[in-house]
């Protein structure tokens, strides 16, 4: 009773008269995500990855982009996404040290930001969105659709990797029962003999998750997780 009045008084989200193009486009498709009883083996998702600035969602900006799709157990290499986004990077500013991209990258190859979330949002469309720490990149690009004027959020269903692998390889335990850095992708990458030579590349990230969530998929499987609606709460 509850889901049905929910349903009813919950209007489909509605971009702006004024939002570009690309922004209605991917909330007309929004409207029609894939049905909770949607099988896991016919789900399409799109495993992304952000290197950034910084760690502050508020003040850090994304510098590149990169996304691989999941479908049908098999992760579709040539189905994948890869952006730098132009930044004005601070003098100082250490996260090249992490990523390898340097200011001069962005600034002279990178797409506007709004020229790069139309780039993933026409990618991404209604697909699950999966990231390691998903908020975090979420929340990033969040940040971009602000600053491109769009008053609006990701509305995708999504998967976190890392809360996910907690949830499906330790059912019967407490959550707060284990050590939290044993879930970091570094740590999962060599439980599960996932390949790291593109680590800290938003596209190496990107194909490193996607080869997890396979992992991940086999697992919930045989947990009798057979739907999107019991994979994704």
């Amino acid at each position: 009773m509850a889901n049905w009045l929910h349903k009813l008084f919950t209007r489909p989200p509605q971009a702006a008269p004024h939002d570009p193009e690309f922004w209605k486009i991917y909330i007309q498709s929004i409207n029609s995500q894939p049905a909770a009883a949607t099988p896991l083996q016919d789900a399409v998702f799109v495993v992304f990855d952000t290197e950034t600035t910084g760690l502050d969602t508020k003040t850090d900006k994304v510098l590149s982009i990169g996304a691989v799709k999941v479908q049908g157990q098999q992760v579709l290499v040539q189905d994948s996404l890869e952006c730098l986004v132009h930044q004005e990077v601070e003098l100082g500013n250490k996260s090249p040290e992490v990523h390898g991209i340097l200011p001069s990258q962005v600034q002279e190859q990178g797409l506007t930001e709004q020229e790069a979330l139309q780039a993933f949002l026409y990618f991404a469309g209604n697909a699950i969105l999966v990231g390691h720490h998903v908020k975090f990149d979420t929340d990033m690009l969040n940040g971009m659709l602000r600053r491109s004027g769009i008053q609006g959020k990701l509305l995708n269903r999504s998967i976190d990797t890392a809360q996910l692998a907690q949830r499906l390889e330790r059912f019967r335990h407490s959550p707060d029962s284990f050590n939290r850095s044993d879930y970091s992708l570094d740590a999962l990458s060599q439980k599960y003999n996932l390949p790291t030579e593109a680590r800290h590349t938003a596209p190496g990230d990107a194909f490193t998750t996607a080869i997890l969530l396979l992992k991940l998929l086999a697992l919930a499987k045989k947990r009798g997780i057979k739907t999107v609606g019991e994979l994704v709460r």
